[in-house]
């Protein structure tokens, strides 16, 4: 394993923090007793830790830090300090030190900096992901009911538009307003055609028509020498509500105008029984 692999593979921040076996973490300690760069690396390693843990980190209990350290000084209770060795009188004993085992880093007391360092952080980085939580679901409420207050602008603003459009074509000299009633008993309804003859113009507004069922649909008829021919479907969505809509097909004469139910689609003849609406030019 290259020294790129072996840090890539994860095996030294398992090794800061603590997560390895005994053999494992020896394996390591031999790892970078022989490689300078793993041993920088470790370095690295744990001071990017430190500095991430302290950044977020909230203040601890009072008494944590005791509790840290009587689980501290067993551990240290192993390690001694060198001394020299004096030998009895009479003795001819060389003096000895006793060395102190010191690994590569001070393994226990930086697991534990690290660790209540990153649980501080934890602690206090979810306080602030419900914080965050919670304005961002007032945010959602607040640009919902604001984008509702958009859409009811707009459909007013389209809903007077229209009513201008009417207006002005009532005002047109030029312009036949025929207004088609209902044929079918104990259903009111009504449809408006704006005709302007002269130039084959027309515009139907169904606006007094209930919403067809589905696969249903409404569709224009011109009653020309006593026959009725098509002038186009009627938009589904357009039923019920102000909006108008101009007829596709050239419109140069008519005795009357109706409005039938269909298949969605269309028939090349009305069905009879389904003419709601009709009037006179």
């Amino acid at each position: 394993m290259t020294t790129k692999e072996y840090i890539e593979s994860g095996n030294l921040e398992a090794f800061v923090l603590g997560a390895l076996t005994p053999q494992e973490e020896a394996q390591v300690l031999a790892d970078i007793a022989g490689n300078p760069e793993l041993a920088k690396e470790v370095a690295a390693i744990e001071e990017a830790l430190l500095n991430y843990a302290i950044a977020g980190s909230v203040t601890p209990p009072e008494d944590l830090k005791e509790k840290i350290w009587d689980n501290i000084r067993p551990l240290d209770s192993n390690n001694t300090m060198p001394f020299p060795v004096t030998p009895n009188a009479g003795e001819n004993i060389t003096p000895k030190t006793v060395p102190l085992n010191t690994p590569l880093r001070n393994t226990q007391w930086r697991y534990a900096a690290i660790w209540v360092a990153l649980l501080g952080s934890a602690a206090l980085n979810g306080i602030f992901w419900m914080q965050n939580s919670k304005q961002k679901q007032q945010f959602e409420k607040q640009a919902t009911a604001l984008n509702n207050v958009v859409e009811e602008q707009r459909a007013l603003a389209q809903t007077v538009e229209i009513y201008k459009k009417n207006a002005g074509m009532m005002a047109d000299t030029a312009m036949q307003t025929i207004v088609m009633h209902t044929i079918v008993k104990g259903h009111p309804m009504a449809a408006t055609l704006y005709w302007k003859k002269d130039k084959g113009e027309a515009y139907v507004m169904i606006e007094g028509l209930p919403k067809p069922p589905k696969g249903m649909q409404y569709q224009l008829w011109a009653i020309q020498s006593g026959k009725p021919v098509d002038m186009g479907m009627m938009p589904v969505d357009m039923a019920g509500t102000a909006n108008i809509q101009k007829v596709d097909r050239p419109v140069m004469a008519g005795e009357a105008f109706a409005i039938s139910l269909e298949k969605e689609g269309g028939n090349p003849t009305p069905t009879a029984e389904n003419i709601y609406v009709i009037g006179k030019s």
